[in-house]
């Protein structure tokens, strides 16, 4: 009998602190959408405070310090991100644009190498072939990194557009499934 209060408060207790860093993970994400990078950045800290060893919070957080130039923190979120998570391509993603803005242009190389070996026919994989070639091609201009990350920036908020309509057409189909098929049986009365 002890043993089971023990292990109710200690349940109790893990459900508080994940519930906890799951909201502060929501509010997160929401800040990271709205450009809010400093509030993400400090939510996303507040997470790993709570669970380090949250694969996608490294990311995300990782991206925030990406967005607000902070190359260095950058890489190591996101490194973190993809050693607790290796299939992980946003944070693939992002490390190699984060380390092709920190000036190691070969180790962007490599990390797009690897995403392209995981991931050969995602959205942006010819994106990052292309931009792969013209690393290994000749010195690399600013204009030239500008113009390789915001395009991949591009391709990952339409991809993220495309999974947030999918969503959303499942979550309305399921809803009307739903409806339909208990408004019939007498479950809604107000119909």
């Amino acid at each position: 009998m002890k043993n089971l209060i023990t292990l109710s408060i200690v349940s109790i207790i893990m459900i508080l602190f994940s519930g906890c860093a799951g909201m502060h993970y929501r509010e997160g994400v929401t800040s990271l959408k709205l450009q809010k990078y400093p509030e993400a950045i400090d939510s996303f800290n507040t997470v790993l405070e709570k669970n380090p060893r949250y694969p996608k919070a490294h990311t995300q957080l990782g991206i925030a310090y990406y967005k607000t130039e902070m190359y260095g923190k950058a890489i190591f979120e996101l490194e973190t991100a993809k050693e607790l998570q290796s299939r992980d391509k946003r944070a693939k993603l992002f490390l190699g644009m984060a380390y092709l803005r920190h000036g190691k242009k070969e180790s962007a190389i490599i990390e797009w190498n690897s995403y392209l070996e995981m991931f050969p026919s995602s959205y942006v994989s010819e994106l990052l072939r292309k931009s792969i070639v013209a690393l290994k091609s000749s010195e690399i201009l600013p204009e030239t990194v500008d113009l390789m990350t915001g395009s991949i920036e591009t391709v990952i908020a339409i991809e993220d557009m495309v999974r947030n309509i999918a969503l959303r057409h499942r979550i309305l189909h399921n809803e009307a499934f739903f409806h339909r098929g208990f408004s019939h049986r007498g479950f809604f009365p107000c119909d």
